[in-house]
């Protein structure tokens, strides 16, 4: 009558809300609130290696054992592997402004010359 289905994986769960989190995360960093990169960019590295580290092994296990929650797993692995990458884009973009506004910096102070 009532067939039991199967159960969800434990670690795809994991794997999305980790990979929610980074999201929210990376967002925070990139708002233009004063400080919030120095908190958020880590956070979204480290939630997106959870959800990336977690999504991978859960897409493993439900193919072994027939569990549910693939979509999950894939949506946790694919979005904190993406922010992950965003997230390192950013940062790199973040210091490349920061050197060019220096350089150029550098270059307005005159130079006594002899």
């Amino acid at each position: 009558m009532n067939e039991p289905s199967a159960p969800t994986n434990r670690l795809a769960v994991t794997s999305l809300v980790a990979a929610i989190l980074t999201v929210l995360s990376f967002c925070g960093g990139v708002a233009p609130i004063p400080a919030t990169g120095w908190v958020c960019f880590p956070g979204a590295i480290f939630l997106g290696l959870v959800a990336l580290l977690t999504g991978l092994p859960a897409l493993r296990q439900i193919r072994i054992r027939g569990e549910r929650g693939r979509g999950m797993a894939l949506i946790g692995a694919w979005l904190g592997g993406l922010t992950i990458l965003a997230t390192l884009c950013a940062i790199v973009l973040t210091i490349s402004a920061l050197a060019a506004l220096v350089s150029g910096f550098w270059n307005q102070i005159p130079t006594p010359r002899p």
